[in-house]
């Protein structure tokens, strides 16, 4: 047999072994793509500034936001807890965008920090308004579900002595 055949050959059968193995992942990545859920949990009727807010599904799922200082001031450090339950939590973020202003938009992973409970630090930017209206959205990535959790809050500009 020439040499060229044997290198012919060679080349045929791993470009086989590669249009398989391509179309084996693509169908894995399809078919877990397909049964993904994503669950959009309601906008709380809460006021972050008054504690805790929280979000329920019917089904048990639950997702919790804690902002510290409540008072929320602009430009000042402000610590973020979320709590899950019932959540299988692979990754979590957050998002913030100004509700009646473009001040950009804003992500931050959360951290764990023990079952079930994840944290971060953030400063929100100012605005030319005394008050802000917010959206933060949490973003969790579980096994195969997505859950966004919306909450909506204001901050306010500190005091000009």
């Amino acid at each position: 047999m020439p040499i060229f055949l044997r290198h012919d050959k060679w080349l045929l059968i791993g470009s086989l072994c590669v249009l398989f193995g391509s179309l084996f992942c693509a169908y894995h990545f399809y078919a877990s793509w397909r049964t993904l859920s994503v669950i959009t949990l309601p906008v709380p009727d809460c006021d972050l500034r008054q504690g805790t807010c929280y979000s329920r599904l019917p089904s048990g799922e639950r997702i919790e936001l804690t902002i510290k200082p409540t008072h929320m001031p602009v430009l000042t450090s402000l610590h973020l807890e979320v709590k899950t339950d019932n959540i299988p939590v692979k990754k979590i973020f957050i998002y913030f965008k100004g509700a009646e202003m473009n001040m950009g938009e804003f992500r931050y992973t959360l951290l764990h920090q023990k079952d079930g409970v994840y944290t971060t630090q953030t400063i929100l930017p100012t605005c030319i308004h005394d008050h802000m209206v917010w959206h933060a959205v949490i973003h969790i990535e579980a096994s195969n579900k997505r859950y966004s959790a919306p909450f909506v809050f204001i901050n306010q500009r500190p005091e000009s002595t």
